[in-house]
């Protein structure tokens, strides 16, 4: 007896220390920069978990990499407006994070050949109060990151996405009021399972919100999104730089594309280019190499659109493609015209729709032959031409 007891006494020292190196600091501390370390790496790795770097104002170079051992770490700017990340249209990123719960917090970033802010395999995101323009990809990008949020942050100008949270099973995020503007795409998430995106503004983007499923990256399908409560407007109706695999969606206000069992409700979207909402499949592959489509495409099912109220797009308020999977639902939606037009008719207990030939046409078609078109026709500027945006709130202090 006595030597069982010491072994589970040993056991759980053991799992108590194994807890504490996994779990913060209880003596978390502030590094001020450039006060007390006099540039973002060097108070990156001064850092232990738990630790929050505050950046004074300034302009800051940004390539800054924040290893997996580095976890649970804050960073937050003095002030929104004036502390920057300048990537001078040269650096790729602006802070790229390989470690579990880190937050960046109250600054801004502009002008990185790639991406602003990218989470890259790290789970527990936050990005808050950050305003980011003029971006060659994305703004707020997490790739394989689960349990985090995006909220109170401004994007304008990514040439990919101004938000991508994506390849995630469960992604357990929420992106809630937040701005994308002239950006291709306004949200992108391929194979993100578990996403909710509210109470946001998505103006003049290519294209709005488009979830999507392909299967080049992992995880696939996309399956239950929660699209709800935002206001998409004018979709499709500006230039903005465009160098995105999606560049075939550009004019669409809300696009599921290839995935199940979303909800999309009590949305506005106005004045899109081509379609207010679209449910249609997507190709199996993104796939430029010219041969045949490689496997069968990816049939969207189960997806519900309801109370929404779409107006003014320029060839249907809502959209399902023929060759779509079973169980899609519009019903209660505020809209002039759709395709099919009896696709208001049916409601979400009753038969699905069978689609629309044209719409199928349209959007299905190879990845390759859309996004060349859409690069012919609509001659892209560069992301780093694109307005300055005016100045958003700090967070709150406290």
């Amino acid at each position: 007896m006595r030597g069982y007891l010491t072994t589970a006494v040993l056991v759980g020292l053991a799992a108590l220390c194994v807890i504490s190196a996994a779990s913060p600091s209880s003596s978390a501390r502030e590094i001020r920069v450039p006060e007390d370390a006099p540039t973002l790496q060097r108070a990156i790795g001064r850092a232990s978990p738990g630790d929050t770097i505050v950046l004074a104002a300034g302009t800051y170079p940004g390539g800054v990499l924040v290893p997996p051992e580095k976890h649970d770490l804050t960073i937050r700017g003095v002030d929104r407006a004036s502390v920057v990340l300048d990537g001078a249209a040269r650096r790729k990123n602006g802070i790229v994070v390989h470690a579990d719960g880190v937050s960046v917090l109250n600054l801004s970033a502009h002008d990185f050949t790639k991406n602003a802010l990218y989470w890259d395999g790290a789970d527990r995101f936050r990005a808050s109060y950050v305003t980011v323009w003029n971006v060659g990809e994305y703004g707020v990008y997490v790739e394989d990151g689960e349990h985090g949020r995006v909220d109170d942050a401004y994007v304008s100008g990514a040439a990919r996405a101004a938000y991508y949270v994506g390849e995630c099973r469960p992604c357990d995020a929420t992106i809630a009021n937040v701005v994308a503007r002239l950006s291709a795409i306004g949200y992108s998430g391929t194979n993100a399972t578990g996403v909710e995106i509210r109470d946001s503004a998505w103006d003049r983007n290519g294209a709005g919100i488009v979830p999507n499923t392909y299967a080049n990256e992992a995880l696939p399908p996309q399956e239950h999104a929660t699209i709800m409560r935002n206001t998409v407007t004018r979709s499709g109706r500006a230039a903005v730089p465009i160098k995105t695999a999606l560049a075939g969606f550009i004019g669409i206000g809300i696009a599921i594309a290839g995935g199940n069992r979303n909800l999309v409700a009590a949305n506005r979207v106005t004045g899109s280019e081509r379609y207010g909402i679209a449910v249609f499949p997507t190709a199996r592959f993104v796939d430029f190499s010219g041969g045949p489509e490689p496997g069968p495409p990816w049939r969207p099912r189960g997806n519900t659109v309801w109370l929404n109220t779409v107006n003014g797009s320029g060839r249907a308020d809502l959209a399902l493609a023929a060759g779509v999977g079973r169980g899609n639902c519009f019903t209660r939606n505020r809209a002039a015209r759709s395709a099919p037009r009896d696709l208001p008719r049916p409601t979400c207990a009753g038969p699905s729709s069978t689609g629309d030939a044209l719409v199928a046409e349209e959007l299905a078609r190879p990845v390759r032959v859309m996004v060349a078109e859409t690069i012919r026709r609509r001659n892209p500027p560069s992301y780093t031409t694109m307005p300055v945006p005016p100045a958003q709130p700090s967070m709150p202090s406290g």
